[in-house]
């Protein structure tokens, strides 16, 4: 069973919005700074949030969910969905969710007790805050999930809402991945030995349907859902291990593919000790060496960046050149999940 992306939305760092987005794409933009600590990171820089969002709505959702509903809004927006609310919903994957309105929180309660604690923080001090708001704010009322698998999350999102499709749950679901560069986020990157790696941000939205749904409603198909493999190992939550390989990342990567060719893979290397290991997966799993994309040198690493590699994915087999047909998309966390997608052209 096949499932269709109908439309797009991203906040990115290289461009916000699908245009944006696509067009630095295409001119090979890179928004990896180094700042005044040495720090390599690629921010959102030109977004403004109050272009989407209404004031009053503005002053209670935290940045992170703020990028999460423009790129919905815009997902949305282009999609102009016919169903009923109550059949339209959210799948979203995030890494480290709101982290630091998190830890405001937190230390509000620790430092003064219950009566400290601030009433404003909570609601956006829990991983699931982004989907939530994204669904108020859109006024959707079908299912709503977080998922949370470190870089496999929005990949991880992408299959359980082929799931909750198949299954009848919702007729058409918002699914993506977001994940901001908080300062409570860099220090912990800095702590685990990450200074070396490029960070990143930003969010990243799919509208995902039926097959027979979309073409029932004429919708513009702009990419296939044919090919998802998932699977789990042993793995350290921190660093990569010493295993010279991962066998459940290739089998992830063998049943998205399912014997078929793939033209190319948007790859998640990042410049660690992960790029020999994903291209082994590779390898063992679609039996030949594919050419690889790399996208984190432009965008910058977030554990949500997978979101913006599968939208750039949807963009390339939408523009079919050259000769590309078939890209398979995959995320290796640290943790053990492992997913693969393929994305196919309409």
């Amino acid at each position: 069973m096949r499932f269709a992306i109908t439309a797009v939305g991203v906040v990115s760092p290289i461009g916000v919005g699908e245009t944006a987005f696509f067009a630095a794409l295409d001119e090979g933009k890179v928004a990896v700074t180094i700042d005044g600590d040495g720090v390599a990171a690629a921010r959102v820089g030109d977004f403004e949030a109050k272009k989407h969002i209404a004031p009053g709505s503005l002053r209670r959702f935290p940045r992170l969910s703020q990028m999460a509903i423009v790129a919905g809004k815009e997902a949305l927006a282009q999609a102009a969905l016919p169903y009923d609310a109550t059949r339209i919903g959210v799948v979203l994957g995030t890494g480290l969710g709101t982290l630091a309105e998190t830890i405001a929180f937190m230390r509000g309660y620790l430092d003064g007790g219950p009566e400290a604690a601030s009433p404003l923080l909570f609601p956006s001090s829990v991983m699931n805050a982004a989907a939530g708001q994204l669904a108020l704010e859109c006024k959707l009322r079908g299912v709503n999930s977080t998922v949370n698998h470190r870089d496999a999350s929005p990949l991880a999102a992408l299959t359980m809402a082929c799931d909750l499709l198949a299954l009848g749950r919702a007729d058409a679901l918002v699914v993506g991945g977001v994940d901001e560069l908080s300062g409570p986020a860099l220090a912990g990157y800095q702590k685990l030995g990450a200074r070396d790696l490029s960070l990143g941000e930003g969010a990243a939205m799919m509208i995902v349907e039926r097959e027979d749904d979309a073409k029932k409603r004429n919708a513009r198909v702009r990419a296939w859902v044919t090919g998802r493999g998932e699977r789990s190992e042993d793995r350290p939550r921190v660093g990569w291990g010493s295993a010279p390989s991962w066998p459940e990342a290739a089998r992830a990567v063998r049943e998205a593919a399912t014997g078929r060719r793939i033209d190319l893979v948007v790859s998640g290397a990042n410049g660690t000790a992960y790029d020999a290991r994903e291209a082994a997966a590779l390898d063992e799993g679609l039996g030949a060496r594919v050419p690889l994309l790399r996208l984190v040198p432009s965008i910058g690493e977030s554990l949500s960046s997978a979101a913006q590699r599968l939208v750039a994915a949807v963009h390339i087999v939408e523009r079919g050149t050259p000769g590309i047909e078939r890209v398979l998309v995959p995320a290796f966390a640290q943790g053990g999940a492992n997913v693969a997608v393929v994305l196919e052209r309409a």
